[in-house]
């Protein structure tokens, strides 16, 4: 059934490393305060913030785009715009990657 998935190869490990993140910023709740700094791009203060369990959004939107690209990727013909499409839910994975460690170790309480 995944070998039916157009570059399969690569979407399960970006599926697992999303789904990882999801259960990390679960697991991780105690460990953070309960509000945190997700929302960089409004005014500092109070619009910036958002409950630490919202960490879970970067990786949540990154799986929706999974879920989307693999769907185009089926529809689409052309090689090219498959691997492009593959390469932006990697870029989209990578980054929501970054963005949630690290939030995760400017304000969390990590056992590390």
């Amino acid at each position: 059934m995944l070998k039916r998935i157009p570059f399969y190869k690569i979407v399960v490990p970006v599926l697992a490393v999303n789904l990882l993140l999801v259960l990390l910023v679960i697991l991780m709740q105690r460990s953070l305060p309960p509000v945190i700094p997700l929302f960089y791009g409004q005014p500092a203060g109070e619009r910036e913030l958002a409950k630490s369990i919202w960490l879970m959004i970067p990786a949540v939107v990154s799986l929706v785009l999974v879920v989307i690209n693999v769907g185009l990727t089926k529809l689409v013909g052309d090689n090219f715009l498959q691997r492009a499409l593959v390469g932006a839910i990697v870029a989209v994975t990578t980054l929501s990657t970054i963005t949630i460690i690290k939030i995760m170790f400017l304000v969390g309480n990590l056992p590390i």
